[in-house]
């Protein structure tokens, strides 16, 4: 039964390799954008009962994809042992139990909300375009690993656009502050997880990549130009949220008027 298992979770099986910006890559984002437009067109005139069902699904298979997936790693590997690396420290990671937060008490998550939505949007827009762990030699295009992973955040990336498109978060600019004081939090954690599983000697962590032992930056700078990237993304999907926001408010008006 152990054989079988590792023969189908394992990376070097089902499909050709799986390089970064290749055929496959790039075909799976396709596949995730085209599908959130359609859901887009199909429920953006649905009633809000119907819509709240629609996020509260797809949060439902977020946490069901990650939680899931620890049940794997014994195989993937082929070592009885859990990816530690896949622990909530990094952008992606952590939304998912966040939007979990927000969803299951709504009341009194009204002032995050709007950020998680945002934040867990900015990670997986970083991660679909350059998915390092995911992609390279000897990871197949249809590996449990690579399907795992862009299943994980296509998903992330469906619900937060949803969530914007469909109306159920409306963001307010003069509340982006918030964003910002969650990424100095998620900053802070990811330091601290760093240092407290990374093994003197041994396997070495990154998670939110604060360390700079990704990209060879200075440990002590690698915070802040990671707090500066984070939130120069979330005001970018600001900028975008308002700017089709007005396209669309102006098309309307101009239809109203002819």
């Amino acid at each position: 039964m152990r054989e079988i298992l590792i023969n189908i979770f394992k990376d070097d099986t089902f499909g050709p390799d799986i390089t970064l910006f290749g055929f496959f890559h790039l075909f799976y984002f396709f596949i995730i954008i085209a599908v959130t437009i359609l859901l887009i067109f199909l429920f953006k005139d649905k009633e809000e009962a119907k819509k709240k069902k629609l996020l509260d699904t797809y949060a439902i298979i977020l946490v069901c994809l990650y939680f899931g997936d620890f049940f794997v790693h014994p195989f993937m590997n082929n070592e009885n042992s859990l990816v530690v690396d896949k622990l909530p420290f990094h952008l992606c990671t952590i939304a998912c139990p966040m939007i979990a937060i927000t969803r299951l008490f709504p009341d009194k998550t009204k002032r995050i909300a709007n950020a998680v939505t945002v934040l867990g949007l900015v990670g997986a827009i970083m991660y679909l375009t350059c998915p390092n762990g995911a992609v390279g030699p000897g990871v197949k295009a249809f590996s449990y690993r690579m399907l795992q992973t862009f299943t994980y955040h296509g998903v992330l990336f469906t619900y937060g656009i949803l969530s914007l498109a469909l109306g159920e978060r409306k963001l307010d600019y003069k509340k982006i502050y918030v964003e910002a004081i969650m990424i100095a939090c998620l900053v802070l954690i990811s330091l601290g997880a760093n240092h407290a599983y990374s093994i003197p000697g041994g396997h070495h962590y990154d998670w939110f990549f604060t360390t700079g032992s990704s990209f060879g930056v200075n440990e002590y700078v690698m915070p802040f130009i990671m707090l500066g990237i984070i939130f120069a993304m979330c005001n970018a999907i600001y900028l975008l949220y308002f700017g089709i926001k007005k396209l669309i408010e102006k098309k309307q008006n101009k239809v109203e008027t002819v």
